[in-house]
């Protein structure tokens, strides 16, 4: 399973996000027709939801009808498992500093800690994420991550073209 976090949900959905790399959208929805292709769905926990409903305003129904509409996406709780996960990564990370290594606010760090905890809970393998403190969590938790500029650019499409010159 694979899981994108708020900052690629922003991407996908408000068109001025800005982007770590060149044609950002085009490359996630690229992924996403590979996955999907695959037969893999997209997890999507929800902090990171919230964190992208709250930005979004009026299209907050819309969204979530794309995610609900279709079974290749889940919305993943933060229920009792991720919340036992939460409390487990806490301690290891806490030994030395309560917010670890990460630059962020406590609520942040929470927020984080929380998306990971989701992501660990539904066996995520890779988390896409344009957040560095994200990114820190969950490599130290054994998840992989990817940023928009580690994605492939979708070949273009070769609309009007002949294979073969008359």
């Amino acid at each position: 399973m694979e899981a994108f976090d708020s900052t690629f949900l922003t991407l996908l959905f408000v068109p001025s996000a800005p982007s770590s790399a060149d044609r950002g959208r085009e490359r996630i929805d690229y992924l996403i027709g590979d996955i999907h292709g695959r037969g893999g769905q997209i997890v999507i926990p929800a902090p990171a939801l919230s964190e992208l409903l709250v930005g979004v305003g009026h299209s907050r129904s819309q969204i979530l009808h794309e995610f609900t509409k279709t079974p290749k996406f889940i919305i993943a709780p933060f229920d009792t498992r991720a919340a036992v996960e939460l409390a487990l990564m806490t301690d290891r990370i806490s030994k030395h500093s309560k917010k670890g290594d990460s630059g962020g606010t406590w609520a942040k760090v929470k927020f984080d800690r929380q998306i990971v905890a989701i992501c660990k809970v539904y066996s995520v393998t890779t988390i896409y994420s344009e957040d560095v403190d994200i990114r820190k969590i969950a490599e130290s938790e054994g998840i992989a991550t990817k940023t928009v500029a580690h994605l492939p650019l979708p070949m273009p499409s070769p609309k009007g073209t002949k294979l073969f010159e008359e």
